[in-house]
């Protein structure tokens, strides 16, 4: 009777039709998280900018331009907070600085929003709380948008 080997080196590599995962593979399916967070910071911001300008109209008495105009230019201003990390975290040198910028905005936004919806007569509503959530989704967004950007920086 012969005997029959397999081969030692035939059997360590991989099956036929098996494709390795190539470093590039992942960095191309973090690179989709730069428009999902392109978009989620501007919706959130706009999502913001509705309701801070619904509650200072309704609870706080503003004119109605008034109140968008300030709630447009907030908005923005949270929604640019998010670029200085982006940026830098593209460039592979984001620093704790740029994310406590973009927090610390989020959280101020939240905070304007807290307070006309609380201060003096009126009460807390349920477009002030979502009004808040948004405030604070929009740095959650912009952390989507770094990974990304840091992703399509790398090819």
């Amino acid at each position: 009777m012969t005997e029959s080997s397999s081969d030692d080196a035939s059997s360590s590599s991989p099956a036929r039709g098996a494709h390795p995962i190539h470093s590039w593979q992942s960095d191309e399916i973090d690179s989709l998280n730069s428009p999902v967070g392109v978009v989620g910071t501007l919706l959130s911001a706009f999502v913001f900018a509705c309701l801070f300008t619904y509650t200072l109209a309704h609870y706080r008495s503003w004119d109605g331009i008034a109140a968008f105009v300030l709630s447009v230019l907030l908005a923005l201003l949270g929604a640019l907070a998010v670029v200085p990390y982006s940026l830098t975290n593209s460039a592979g040198r984001a620093g704790l600085g740029q994310r406590i910028f973009m927090w610390g905005g989020g959280a101020v936004l939240a905070g304007l929003e807290l307070s006309a919806a609380v201060l003096g007569d009126a009460t807390f509503s349920m477009a002030a709380l979502i009004g808040m959530v948004a405030a604070l989704v929009i740095p959650s967004f912009g952390e989507i948008l770094a990974i990304g950007a840091a992703a399509e920086e790398s090819y």
